[in-house]
């Protein structure tokens, strides 16, 4: 071999130990988070997602009686059962996952969807991820069979593969309608931990996974090829550890699918998520005691339907 082809063999070694180094703290990372992530998670994000809801729900009611018998105007009526609709949608994808608090009635919230929208939301769901899974599945060009088949991972790395981030984030939108969740997420997690046993019994068996590897400028050039054929093996197992990591993260937690987490980022994310759930459920607290005065509920219609057109017209604008 070469000198030309050494110096090439000792950069790739240089670069893979690198890169390994760097997926090994990442998965360290991964690994000291999960305690403090999942005690803030179940003692503060869960209880108050669970408040938020039953608070969302308990307005599709009152928007529903405020329709019929608080002496609303027509549009007022109309701005009426968009609300409706629009709370009825959110509520009924947490129901696919099993995932509204208890005293969230399905069959109803569907009831007054098909009220308040005009069709049937089972109906309507089955068209639009059929439209998602056609459209997805053109751009890719896959069959729409085999959407079905690849998790939401394997998805977001060919989209991201394929597109740029404008046209990607229009392909992730239908991606979250095709996957709305078939299966709970703790079903799904469970299937997730069974292939990574199986995949660790298969990688205890290969010998480069146990190779200690010194540094790239103290192994002999007839040595090269061999370690980077052996640092290649380790890359592969500590990615795979990764992405099992991150993937499951997303199935404990609840988290979009389709989106990419930093171990050192999530912890202020799931703050800033607090702060914004607690405002969130102090307006909509706000917006329950609307309902205790037909004049108050009128004005508040009123100021709604005046921010919607302006967030429209900012988005046009946009």
């Amino acid at each position: 071999m070469s000198k030309e082809s050494f110096d090439s063999q000792r950069e790739l070694c240089e670069r893979q130990q690198e890169r390994l180094a760097a997926e090994r703290a990442r998965l360290a990372q991964w690994q000291s988070i999960e305690a403090d992530y999942q005690r803030k998670y179940t003692e503060t994000l869960r209880p108050l997602e669970e408040k938020l809801n039953q608070l969302r729900y308990k307005l599709v009611l009152c928007f529903d009686h405020a329709y019929k018998e608080m002496g609303l105007s027509k549009a007022e009526r109309e701005f009426v059962s968009e609300l409706v609709t629009e709370f009825s949608e959110e509520l009924l994808v947490l129901a696919t996952k099993s995932d509204l608090p208890a005293g969230c009635d399905t069959a109803r919230l569907k009831t007054l969807y098909k009220k308040h929208r005009g069709s049937d939301y089972d109906a309507n769901l089955a068209e639009l991820t059929e439209s998602a899974g056609q459209e997805l599945a053109d751009a890719l060009d896959l069959d729409v069979a085999d959407l079905a088949s690849m998790s939401p991972m394997q998805l977001l790395q060919i989209i991201q593969d394929q597109y740029d981030d404008e046209d990607a984030e229009e392909l992730l939108e239908y991606a979250r309608v095709v996957k709305i969740p078939a299966v709970t997420n703790p079903v799904a997690w469970q299937a997730l931990q069974e292939a990574e046993r199986a995949r660790q019994a298969q990688s205890a068996q290969d010998p480069a996974l146990r190779a200690e590897v010194q540094a790239a400028a103290g192994i002999p050039d007839d040595r090269l090829q061999e370690t980077n054929t052996v640092l290649a093996t380790q890359l592969d197992d500590v990615l795979s550890q990764v992405q099992f990591a991150e993937e499951g993260f997303k199935l404990r937690y609840e988290l979009d699918p389709f989106a990419t987490f930093e171990p050192d980022a999530v912890m202020g994310e799931l703050d800033d998520d607090l702060k914004d759930i607690q405002e969130y459920i102090q307006e909509l607290e706000h917006e329950v005691m609307q309902f205790s005065d037909e004049s108050l509920l009128k004005a508040w219609l009123k100021a709604m339907r005046r921010e919607v057109a302006a967030m429209e017209r900012r988005e046009e604008r946009s």
